[in-house]
């Protein structure tokens, strides 16, 4: 019975093998598709000249059909709802990990971590503009360190379902790392550093996307040591609290449980100092101040940064500005307003890469 069908099941399956070629052939997916992945399209191969040109052919010619064959983006997009993770209880946003732990999905936090997306073009492209920054700044006469919050699937991998362990794979926070080192400006890795941090307490809040108080202030002790004032780290003794009882998280709040889930945490205890706001928006861009001398810090960051380093750079510093980094869309203006003697890069991991064609605002580059 199933000999009969077999040459059947054999056209069936070279029909759904040639579908996207043939639909890349009359029906191509945009150029723009592609690089919404953050790389840019292969080019034609060359037409042969050499017998070196022969041998790199099949490859030059591979990378272009994967590039323009059809049906592309329905097909990435199917992919990942196949291998959307779902382990106990969880939505599209928080995946729930062993232990209760909540990772946070969108922007593709999680696949980030694991080596699973890697968009190198964006990345390289991230890289270069740091480095004009980092040029500008110079110019100025303003020092310039880049320090990356990590995501905490990059630091809590032992509570990730299998598929979302890195395994050695290679992330765009190695790329991203690699092509600053190449270019010779400073960057710190703070990955090593919150998993040291991990086993000494609760670095990230379980039910929530951040870091405690406990990761910022590791966090911040690996910077300024690479940044040459290592006496300005802080120790973690003096400086937080007892254990105490924290209700909810962004994370529970996603899923509807904010009231019913609690964990225990150490929080600052340090002088904050006054806050006067740059916008109308209360979780907007601020400068913050204790009254004391001291260099002035500007942080271009996200909500990982606007918390708790205002404390902890305030114990020396005499100005602390913080500057939302618009995914690289900040305005340069301010810069040159405040004048800072050091800029601190430090967007967390999964919005480690600007935003397609961003750049700051009125920056000459």
């Amino acid at each position: 019975m199933l000999k009969r069908w077999r040459r059947y099941y054999a056209l069936a399956a070279l029909l759904l093998l040639g579908a996207p070629l043939v639909v890349g052939l009359v029906w191509p997916d945009s150029p723009a598709a592609v690089l919404k992945e953050g790389r840019r399209l292969a080019p034609p191969p060359a037409k042969p000249g050499s017998g070196a040109d022969w041998l790199a052919l099949p490859t030059a010619l591979d990378a272009y059909l994967r590039d323009h064959f059809g049906l592309r983006q329905a097909l990435i997009q199917a992919h990942k709802e196949l291998t959307k993770p779902m382990l106990g209880m969880g939505d599209d946003a928080v995946l729930v990990g062993r232990d209760g732990r909540m990772f946070y999905l969108h922007e593709d936090a999680v696949r980030q971590s694991a080596g699973l997306v890697l968009r190198d073009q964006r990345v390289a492209d991230t890289v270069a503009l740091i480095k004009e920054v980092k040029d500008e700044l110079r110019s100025r006469g303003v020092g310039f360190i880049v320090a990356p919050p990590p995501n905490a699937a990059t630091v809590y991998q032992d509570d990730l379902p299998g598929w979302a362990q890195n395994g050695g794979k290679r992330t765009e926070y190695d790329m991203l790392l690699e092509g600053l080192a190449a270019d010779g400006i400073n960057a710190v890795d703070l990955r090593p550093v919150m998993k040291m941090a991990s086993a000494e307490g609760p670095a990230y809040y379980r039910h929530d996307s951040h870091w405690t108080a406990r990761g910022a202030l590791a966090a911040y002790n690996a910077i300024v040591e690479a940044d040459g004032r290592p006496n300005w780290r802080i120790d973690p003794g003096a400086a937080l609290t007892p254990l105490s009882e924290r209700k909810g998280g962004d994370l529970a709040r996603l899923l509807g449980v904010q009231d019913s889930v609690t964990e225990e945490v150490e929080e600052l205890a340090l002088p904050a100092g006054s806050r006067e706001l740059m916008t109308t928006d209360p979780y907007g861009d601020y400068v913050q101040t204790r009254g004391e001398r001291g260099p002035t810090i500007m942080i271009l960051g996200d909500s990982f940064t606007a918390g708790y380093f205002p404390q902890l750079l305030l114990q020396h510093a005499g100005r602390m500005i913080w500057i939302f980094d618009r995914h690289c869309g900040f305005d340069w203006k301010v810069i040159d307003k405040l004048r800072p003697d050091e800029v601190w890069w430090m967007p967390n991991e999964r919005a480690l890469i600007c935003g397609p064609g961003t750049r700051p605002l009125d920056f000459a580059g």
